[in-house]
């Protein structure tokens, strides 16, 4: 009865992973709005300009700009604001430049900005009594600039290339750097509403939401929200066959290891399509994308650093390698039974014998996800998780060689643990190979993207890189845990298939070491065993 319960959950998950397939393919099709920027600014002598918005624009076409600036109180002297737009051909030389009236030198267009009293209002920024009365002034700036550029009569001569490209959309004021009349700038918000527009061979404009370097990344999501969902059935499957007897806990966590990135694909597609709808999308769906996605790969990471470590194979084929006592092994004891070490943490409040596993494994959990997070903070449009633009991009990739190196230390150690037959040390040979090439393959992706592509191609080819990383250490651990049993040496060996030691229901704990707690290694559902060793 249970088996036909759970194949009826089985059908039931399909029908729902269709039905939210097909909602995200409807999610794209959206009509487009406009890219909507709202933000703070207050130049000074010492910051004479704010960067506004940056916008990738397809090419071939032009970037529309809409913007509305509201001054809390007169702006005295606005002879010199102005709204400026470079492009990114020159933007590395604008913030070389020490001096605004250098920077502006760059500028595809310059824009004055002039600011229209519309009365005296309640003061509503943050801080302020909400008796405060202040002065309002407003600017309404439109404009469109052609990609590629037209040349600068004033500074260049050269025609540039048709490609995609980002322009960035300044305001400045370079009489602060002369003048000192810092007091008499009051400040500033805005709004900015930028898109893309093609126009057609009798000139009729269409308009794009989305900036040019998001170009595919809603089709990629797609096939990575089927290709996740696809393997979580299949691991799903091996687990209904399991009910009434025994499964490794692995399957569990690989299996949430696909249904975060699959879920991760689908909040993208979700935010993708209020983005359509807003200009701005949904904050807190992005961020769920970002925190799954964190998840998925941390989740990878302890598995291929667990069976690395000799997780799922037997103590006798471990030998003195991994179980000798010693400081390298006190690193490695947790980590080669991550479920095991967090039950210890958890159930025995970490008094076990591997309350150190299961710290280190919550760190590595723990550090994706704050990674992700504070990646967000250099970006509110789309996820930047992987992006080596900012610094907990760059400390990622880091995370990935360290526990790169730890690895491979670990599989050296049970392929010289003196019992590991020749088979299973080829078997690890290759292992060792996928799972350095897993922990390398994103920082090699990262700087080839970083040094090889042009800046307008990073983003697009950064965020296919990471998909095809993940996508293959998702499959191959698939293949790990439901592969037949004469699939390699590891499948012959491993307790992930079938326990080797007869009736498990003799080995319920741990036997207390050094005067610890027992800790189980089994959690009982009904009949269903789910074993952590």
């Amino acid at each position: 009865m249970a088996k036909a319960f759970f194949a009826r959950c089985a059908r039931e998950c399909k029908m729902g992973f269709l039905s939210i397939l097909l909602i995200s393919m409807l999610l794209l099709l959206t009509p487009a709005d406009a890219k909507i920027t709202s933000g703070f600014a207050h130049l000074s002598g010492a910051k004479t300009e704010s960067t506004l918005v940056k916008f990738a624009v397809s090419p071939q076409s032009s970037v529309s700009i809409d913007i509305n600036i509201t001054s809390y109180g007169m702006y005295e002297d606005e002879q010199a604001l102005r709204l400026h737009i470079y492009d990114d051909d020159d933007w590395t030389s604008v913030r070389r430049e020490p001096l605004c009236s250098e920077k502006i030198k760059w500028a595809d267009k310059s824009i004055p900005v002039v600011f229209d009293f519309k009365g005296k209002r309640r003061d509503d920024r943050p801080g302020k009594k909400k008796t405060d009365i202040v002065d309002y002034y407003t600017a309404h700036i439109t404009a469109e600039i052609e990609n590629p550029p037209p040349p600068n009569a004033r500074f260049r001569h050269k025609t540039k290339a048709d490609r995609s490209r980002y322009f960035y959309f300044t305001i400045d004021d370079c009489s602060l750097e002369k003048y000192n009349h810092d007091n008499k700038v009051p400040d500033m918000v805005y709004t900015v509403k930028v898109m893309n527009v093609h126009r057609s061979v009798d000139g009729i404009p269409t308009y794009d939401h989305l900036p040019a370097d998001e170009g595919g990344i809603g089709m990629l999501l797609l096939v990575t929200l089927f290709f996740s969902g696809a393997l979580a059935l299949m691991l799903f499957y091996k687990f209904v066959r399991s009910i009434g007897g025994d499964v490794h806990v692995a399957i569990l966590v690989v299996m949430a290891a696909c249904g975060c990135n699959g879920i991760s694909a689908l909040c993208e597609l979700v935010h993708r399509g209020q983005y359509a709808r807003n200009g701005y999308g949904n904050y807190a769906i992005d961020a769920l994308s970002s925190y799954f996605e964190a998840l998925s790969d941390s989740f990878v990471a302890l598995v291929l650093l667990s069976i690395g470590g000799g997780w799922t194979l037997p103590s006798d084929v471990l030998g003195g390698g991994i179980g000798r006592e010693g400081s390298t092994n006190k690193l490695f004891k947790g980590i080669k039974n991550p479920a095991g070490a967090l039950l210890d943490l958890i159930s025995c409040r970490g008094r076990g014998g591997e309350r150190l596993g299961g710290i280190v494994a919550l760190l590595i959990i723990f550090a994706h996800v704050g990674l992700a997070q504070w990646g967000r903070t250099f970006n509110d449009d789309f996820d930047t998780y992987h992006a080596l633009e900012h610094p907990p991009g760059r400390a990622l990739m880091l995370l990935r060689f360290i526990l790169g190196l730890v690895f491979v230390t670990g599989v050296g150690m049970v392929r010289s643990g003196g019992r590991c037959p020749p088979s299973l040390m080829s078997f690890l040979t290759r292992f060792a190979l996928v799972g350095l090439s897993y922990f390398a393959s994103l920082p090699g992706v990262a700087m080839f993207v970083g040094s090889a592509l042009p800046y307008h191609q990073r983003h697009q080819a950064l965020h296919l890189g990471a998909a095809l990383v993940q996508a293959c250490s998702l499959a191959s651990l698939t293949w790990l845990f439901v592969g037949s049993a004469d699939a390699s040496a590891y499948h012959r060996l491993s307790k992930v298939g079938t326990h080797s030691d007869g009736d498990m229901t003799s080995d319920l704990v741990t036997p207390a070491s050094n005067g610890g707690i027992a800790r189980p290694t089994m959690w009982r559902f009904g009949k269903t065993k789910v074993r952590l060793d």
